[in-house]
């Protein structure tokens, strides 16, 4: 009974056919505040990114070129449609 959780209720419906311990977050809860409010987890495509962003570190060279790279990756598409109005 030792790998046994006391926090989850087995009487509490599923979501979708997944069981409530399969969406129980292992790590520390480190989300932003309006993260939180508006139900972002790592489970989710847009949590999943914030996730993966907030988790760099600005003292690694690697992290902060990722950081770059992912600023040039989501303003492209505003970019190009700024140059196509023009």
């Amino acid at each position: 009974m030792s790998g046994e959780r006391d926090d989850l209720d087995p009487a509490r419906p599923a979501l979708f056919g997944i069981p409530p311990d399969a969406l129980a977050d292992e790590r520390p809860d480190n989300r932003p505040g309006e993260a939180k409010r508006m139900g972002l987890s790592r489970h989710t495509e847009e949590g999943a990114v914030l996730a993966f962003a907030s988790s760099l570190d600005r003292a690694k060279p690697g992290h902060r070129m990722v950081a770059w790279l992912l600023l040039v990756m989501f303003s492209a598409p505003a970019l190009y449609t700024l140059i196509a109005l023009l």
